[in-house]
């Protein structure tokens, strides 16, 4: 029988397609519940047609059995074209922003009517005459059996379609209809190859390739995808709330020293004295070094350099250390103290570093602050700001004791770590004093400020960077990231300029060539995108940034093997003399910032192409 290889061949890619989409979870909508139904048919209709080429082959089509097989095969017919009708009136009537609750409120009796008109009609079929007769070795079914499957799945089902998308003709270059232009399409051919050759039956096969081609061409999205971007939207919004309180928190630290140093500066207009003014002066080193602190070592994320911080061997999880940390401080506090623990809800769970020595720090100095405190309160507050790879923990510890002097404080923050004595770095319950607190966060590669108001209480702040342990969130997170980039055939740039107006305006002149935008302020970024293997057709670059020069970034750049990407620099007027000299550095082109327009659409035609 000519059609057993077609059957065989719509087997296997129909299995394949069964596994593929039944093996994942899926959104429960009414296109994917008609897709599943569509698919299973065709399955059914595959085995059917598999078993009439056996029986045909085995010389039993006078057996009841063939009989049987063949209303099997009619009554798939019907009901494989009523439900690809039933898809065709849903994304013919379905709005965009209309929901399967106002489909179904508005569309679903009328759906129930065809769903049972073709179910009655497969019924009918059953107890409709069906005959046999043989001409050039060929057996063709005849009787009305055979005229009710034709009217239905034919002319009923086609004709009806045709209508649909004469309404919805705006609609018509749809992916969605795709499968209709190639079931018209294919059943034109399968028709012409059948009178050419009457014993070639294609339309199962036929059937079978248009439910393959649908999985293309519906709305399939991954529950576990859609999953995951939840889970992903509450984290964003819960750590953006967590960002906004640290900052305002942070903020609040700023402006107050700020405030403090503009009444000190006011006050020793009318001092007289040496001695008021070098106590004043004390006090305005003091505020200056918080700001510069809170300023460069908590908030400036831009000095965040992986091949600066400390890496450890071992990985430890952050929320188990602080929930020890907040059990022993409970039980340790003396009545009367409120202790407040709070941790940000977006600090990556397992981070590279030394736990017992943080613990040990910590502990160290919530004892300290105990010690120091005799009503009131004790808040330890963790947060973090996280760069690529990098999360920064910024630990306070607030209290409202009697307060450290300015001398103490300043005698603390001077002195060495030399100095200090040698600390047993596998005990985490060792109780430090305040130096040795110092050396262990010197020691992980942190930092530590102290602001405090005798009487009033104090305030120690700790930042500490860590190397993020990479999880299978994060490993998703980066093969989304890859994916992302391959989803366009944009050509992407990577441009880094600390001048926010200039930035702004070549980011635009970029954009409107089509060209896909990552852009940054800080040098380093650079550096760091380029470490973590993302890919660009060009970089331009500042030549004098702030925080690094043009070329120390394309030497970083090149430290990665594998890195090709051309570099272009953008160079002042007094410059323009020792192009030669970038070019034999690495770049391969220079921008000139006195011509800038006309230079960028320069290097847009060179490397566009």
């Amino acid at each position: 029988m000519l059609t057993a290889p077609v059957t065989f061949i719509s087997a296997i890619y129909m299995i394949l397609l069964t596994i593929a989409y039944f093996t994942k979870e899926r959104v429960s909508n009414i296109e994917n519940k008609i897709y599943a139904n569509m698919i299973r048919l065709s399955c059914f209709g595959i085995v059917m047609d598999a078993i009439s080429c056996y029986m045909y082959l085995a010389d039993l089509i006078q057996t009841p059995y063939f009989r049987m097989i063949t209303i099997f095969m009619f009554i798939y017919y019907i009901m494989w074209s009523g439900l690809f009708l039933i898809y065709i009136m849903v994304i013919s009537l379905k709005k965009p922003n209309m929901s399967d609750k106002d489909f179904d409120n508005k569309y679903l009796p009328f759906v129930k009517i065809i769903f049972y008109f073709y179910l009655a009609c497969s019924f009918l079929i059953i107890f409709l005459p069906l005959n046999y007769h043989m001409e050039n070795n060929v057996i063709f079914p005849e009787g009305l059996a055979v005229n009710l499957t034709y009217f239905i799945a034919g002319f009923v089902s086609l004709g009806t379609m045709f209508i649909l998308l004469i309404i919805n003709r705006k609609q018509i270059k749809s992916k969605k209809y795709v499968p209709l232009y190639a079931l018209i399409f294919l059943l034109g051919g399968a028709a012409i190859l059948q009178n050419l050759n009457p014993g070639l039956i294609l339309t199962t096969a036929v059937e079978c390739f248009i439910t393959f081609i649908m999985y293309f061409t519906i709305e399939n999205p991954d529950v576990q995808m859609i999953k995951e971007l939840y889970k992903n939207k509450q984290i964003i919004e819960k750590s953006n709330d967590d960002t906004s309180k640290f900052l305002f928190r942070v903020t609040g630290d700023i402006k107050q020293p700020i405030r403090d140093i503009i009444n000190i500066s006011n006050d020793m207009k009318n001092m007289k004295k040496i001695d008021d003014l070098l106590e004043s002066n004390k006090y305005i080193n003091n505020y200056a070094n918080q700001l510069d602190y809170l300023i460069n070592n908590a908030l400036n994320i831009s000095a965040m350099d992986t091949q600066k911080i400390k890496i450890f061997e071992n990985r430890y999880n952050i929320y188990n250390t602080f929930k020890e940390i907040e059990h022993r401080a409970k039980e340790e506090v003396h009545e009367g103290i409120e202790f407040n623990y709070t941790i940000g809800s977006s600090i990556p769970t397992y981070l590279y570093g030394d736990s017992i020595k943080l613990k040990q720090a910590i502990t160290s100095l919530i004892r300290i602050s105990n010690s120091f405190t005799e009503e009131g309160f004790i808040n330890l507050d963790v947060n973090s700001l996280i760069k690529y790879n990098i999360c920064r923990l910024v630990i306070t510890l607030e209290d409202s004791g009697r307060g450290i002097s300015i001398d103490r404080i300043n005698d603390i923050l001077s002195r060495a770590n030399d100095e200090i004595e040698v600390i047993d770095d596998k005990d985490d319950t060792q109780n430090l004093d305040i130096f040795g607190i110092k050396k262990v966060i010197n020691v992980l590669g942190g930092s530590l400020m102290i602001k405090s108001e005798e009487g009033k209480g104090t305030t120690v702040t700790i930042t500490l960077d860590q190397k993020i342990v990479e999880t299978k969130d994060t490993e998703i997170t980066k093969k989304l990231e890859v994916y992302e980039q391959t989803l366009s055939g944009n050509k992407k740039v990577l441009l880094i300029d600390d001048d926010e107006t200039e930035l702004s305006k070549i980011k635009g002149w970029l954009e409107e060539e089509d060209i896909q935008v990552t852009a940054s302020l800080f040098g380093r970024d650079a550096v760091e995108k380029i470490r973590s293997k993302a890919k660009y057709d060009f970089i331009i670059l500042d030549d004098e940034l702030s925080d690094i020069n043009a070329l120390n970034i394309l030497e970083e750049m090149q430290k990665n093997s594998g890195f090709k990407t051309p570099v272009v620099v953008m160079i002042n007027d007094n410059k323009e003399g020792i192009k030669l000299h970038y070019l034999k550095d690495g770049f391969a082109d220079t921008i000139s910032k006195s011509k800038l327009d006309t230079e960028v659409q320069r290097i847009i035609k060179r490397f566009k192409a």
